[in-house]
C-alpha cells in the first residue's frame, strides 16, 4: 500500500555530482576548510616523533635541556593542534550547514512546484519525510559523514607517511592484514547500508500511515476502526523494529573485529621491534613513537567505518531526495496576460479530458460558450464532470484534446500563475491555515490591505473578530465559519472569474440567504461558474449547463430546461423530493 519507487542505490560519485551545484557556491570556504585539514593533520603527526625524539636525544643522553626544548616544543604544537582542530571543524560544520540549508530550501520549492497529478498519486507522509527525515540524514553527509571521512582519511594517510619514515619494514610487518581488514569492514557496510534503505522504506511508510490516520481520525472513531488501524500500525513498527535489530548485529559485528585488529598490530609491532631492534635500526624513542603512531591509527580507521556507515544512511536518504527533485515541475510558463483584467468570456471547443494516458475519458467533446459577465450553473450527477471541468479551467490537469479559450486566447498558450491569479475559488471544504481570520483571508498577500480584508468579510457576512487565532485546519471553527472565511478570501483577489464549488453547502439557510445577496454582488459583471447539488441555490444563473458521463447533455435556463422534460427535470424532481423530506417534522408522541 506504501511501496516505494526509488532508482538504484546511488553512488557516492553520483551524489557529489548532484550536490556539486550546492557546494561550489562555497568553494572558497571549502579550500580554507582543506588547508586547515592538511594543518591540522601535519602537526598532529609531529607530536609522537617529538615525544620520540625527546627518548632518544635528552633522557637516553641524559641531557635535560633538550627534554625541556622539546617539551617546550611539544606544547606549542598541542595548542596549535587544538585552534587547528577547533578551526577546521568550525568551518566544515559551518560549510556544511549552509549547504543543507539551500538543499532543503530547493527541496520545498520544488515541492511546492509540483504538478497535482504528483499529489494523487504520493501520500503526503512520504513527501514529508524527504523534507524532513531525509534532509536530516543528507545533513549527517557534510555535518559528520563526507567531511569526517575527509578528515580521518587524510589524517590515516599521514600516519601510514609517519610510520613508514620511521620503519618502513616494521610498518609492512604489522599493516600487511590492513587491506584484509578494510574489504572485510567495507563488505559489512554494505550490508549495513541496505539495512538503512529498507529502514528509510519503512519509516516513510510509518509516516504516511500516521499522516492518514490522523487525517482521519474522525472517521476511526466513528465507525469503531481504531483496532484495525493499530494492527496496520504494529505490523509496519514490527518491520521496523526487525530492520533495527540486523543494523545492531551488524554493528556488533564490525567493532570487536577493529579491537582485534588494533590489539594484534600493536603486539606485533612490539614483538618485531624487540626481536629485530638492531637489524631493524630501531632506538627506544623510534619504537615509542612507532607504537604511538599505531596507536592513532585505529581511531581514524574506526571513525572512517562509522562514517561510512553514516553516509550509506546518506545515500539512501539521497536516494529518495533526488529522486523526489527528479520528478517534473509543473509548466507555469505561457503568455503573459498584462495588468488589464480580463473580459472573462470562455468558450470550450471539443474539450476532452483523461487523467490517465490509457484511462476513461471523464469529459468528452464539450463545446460551450460562456459570455462575459454571465453566471452559469454546472449541474449534474456525482461524477459527471463538474469538478474535472474546474479543474482543467485552473490548469490543475491538462486536458488531450480540443481547447479552453478566455478572451479568444487559447488557455494551454496561458501562463498557469496569470490564469490561477485571475480565478478565485470557494470550495465545499475550503482549506484554512494556522494563523488569524485576517491571514487566511488575505493569504499574507501584501497586495491586499486591512481595509481590503475588512470590506471583504463585510460582504460575505463573516463576522468573525479579524484577529481571532485559527489553528490547523480551521479545527476551531464550524464548517459554515471557514466557509464565509473562505468566501471572503475569493472577495478579497477581486477575481476575473469566479468559481463557486458547493459554496453554500454548509451554511445554514439563514446565513444563505444573507450570503446570496453578496453572491449577486459578487457575480454582477463577473463570469462566475457555480457547481451545486441545491439546485434551489441556481435559480438566478443566467444559463444551466448539465453534464453526465463527461458530455453536455443540455443547456438552457431553469425554466427552459425545466420545460425540455430532460435530465435537468429529474434532477430538479429528485431535489425537491429531497428538500420536502428534509423539511417534515415528526410526529408528536
Amino acid at each position: 500500500m506504501y511501496e516505494e519507487n526509488t532508482r538504484p542505490p546511488m553512488s557516492l560519485g553520483l551524489l557529489l555530482k548532484k550536490m556539486w551545484p550546492f557546494m561550489r557556491e562555497h568553494k572558497r570556504r571549502l579550500v580554507w576548510a582543506t588547508l586547515l585539514v592538511l594543518a591540522f593533520v601535519g602537526v598532529s603527526r609531529s607530536l609522537p616523533i617529538l615525544f620520540g625524539l625527546a627518548l632518544d636525544e635528552g633522557i637516553e643522553k641524559g641531557d635535560l635541556s633538550m627534554v625541556w626544548l622539546i617539551a617546550g616544543i611539544y606544547l606549542l604544537f598541542e595548542a596549535l593542534r587544538s585552534s587547528l582542530a577547533f578551526a577546521q571543524s568550525y568551518l566544515m560544520q559551518k560549510v556544511g550547514n549552509r549547504i543543507l540549508f539551500n538543499v532543503r530550501e530547493k527541496l520545498i520549492d520544488h515541492v511546492q512546484s509540483l504538478p497535482a497529478r504528483y499529489f494523487d498519486k504520493n501520500p503526503i507522509g512520504r513527501t514529508v519525510t524527504r523534507v524532513t527525515n531525509d534532509i536530516h540524514s543528507l545533513g549527517e553527509l557534510f555535518t559528520q559523514g563526507f567531511t569526517a571521512i575527509f578528515v580521518n582519511l587524510i589524517e590515516l594517510l599521514s600516519i601510514v607517511v609517519a610510520l613508514v619514515y620511521l620503519s618502513w619494514k616494521l610498518s609492512f610487518l604489522t599493516l600487511f592484514i590492513a587491506p584484509l581488514l578494510i574489504w572485510f569492514s567495507v563488505l559489512i557496510s554494505r550490508k549495513i547500508r541496505a539495512v538503512f534503505a529498507e529502514q528509510k522504506r519503512v519509516i516513510s511508510a510509518i509516516n504516511s500511515f500516521t499522516a492518514e490516520s490522523i487525517n482521519g481520525i474522525k472517521i476511526i472513531q466513528v465507525f469503531d476502526h481504531s483496532e484495525a488501524r493499530k494492527r496496520g500500525f504494529a505490523n509496519l513498527s514490527g518491520e521496523y523494529k526487525k530492520q533495527q535489530f540486523k543494523g545492531v548485529q551488524l554493528f556488533a559485528l564490525l567493532w570487536p573485529l577493529l579491537e582485534a585488529f588494533n590489539l594484534v598490530t600493536i603486539l606485533t609491532a612490539l614483538f618485531f621491534g624487540a626481536l629485530f631492534q638492531s637489524q631493524l635500526a630501531l632506538t627506544v624513542g623510534t619504537l615509542s613513537a612507532f607504537v604511538l603512531l599505531l596507536q592513532g591509527f585505529f581511531r581514524p580507521l574506526r571513525v572512517i567505518l562509522e562514517r561510512y556507515n553514516a553516509l550509506q544512511n546518506s545515500l539512501a536518504s539521497a536516494d529518495r531526495i533526488f529522486t523526489l527533485m527528479d520528478e517534473p515541475e509543473e509548466d507555469l510558463g505561457g503568455q503573459e496576460l498584462g495588468d488589464s483584467p480580463l473580459k472573462g468570456r470562455i468558450e470550450l471547443k471539443g474539450l476532452c479530458m483523461r487523467y490517465e494516458n490509457k484511462g476513461p475519458w471523464v469529459l468528452e467533446d464539450l463545446k460551450l460558450c460562456i459570455e462575459a459577465g454571465e453566471s452559469v450553473a454546472l449541474v449534474g450527477r456525482t461524477g459527471s464532470g463538474k469538478s474535472s471541468l474546474i479543474a482543467a479551467l485552473q490548469k490543475l490537469y491538462p486536458y488531450q484534446k480540443g481547447e479552453i479559450f478566455i478572451d479568444g486566447i487559447a488557455l494551454s498558450k496561458m501562463s498557469a500563475r496569470e490564469v490561477r491569479g485571475r480565478l478565485s475559488v470557494v470550495q465545499q471544504d475550503p482549506f484554512l491555515f494556522r494563523g488569524t481570520v485576517a491571514s487566511n483571508i488575505s493569504l499574507n498577500s501584501p497586495q491586499i490591505s486591512l481595509e481590503q480584508v475588512e470590506e471583504a468579510a463585510r460582504k460575505a457576512q463573516c463576522s468573525l473578530p479579524l484577529n481571532k487565532k485559527i489553528e490547523e485546519k480551521g479545527a476551531n471553527l464550524s464548517l459554515g465559519e471557514r466557509q464565509l472565511i473562505a468566501f471572503a478570501r475569493a472577495l478579497a483577489f477581486n477575481p476575473d472569474i469566479l468559481i463557486l464549488d458547493e459554496a453554500t453547502a454548509n451554511i445554514d439557510s439563514l446565513s444563505e440567504e444573507k450570503i446570496q445577496q453578496a453572491i449577486g454582488e459578487l457575480t454582477k459583471d463577473r463570469t462566475s461558474l457555480i457547481i451545486a447539488h441545491r439546485l434551489s441555490t441556481i435559480l438566478a444563473c443566467d444559463k444551466i449547463v448539465v453534464l453526465d458521463r463527461g458530455k453536455i447533455a443540455e443547456v438552457g435556463s431553469h425554466s427552459e430546461l425545466l420545460a425540455n422534460q430532460g435530465l435537468y427535470h429529474k434532477l430538479w424532481r429528485a431535489s425537491q423530493k429531497s428538500q420536502n423530506r428534509s423539511t417534515e417534522l415528526p410526529p408528536l408522541v
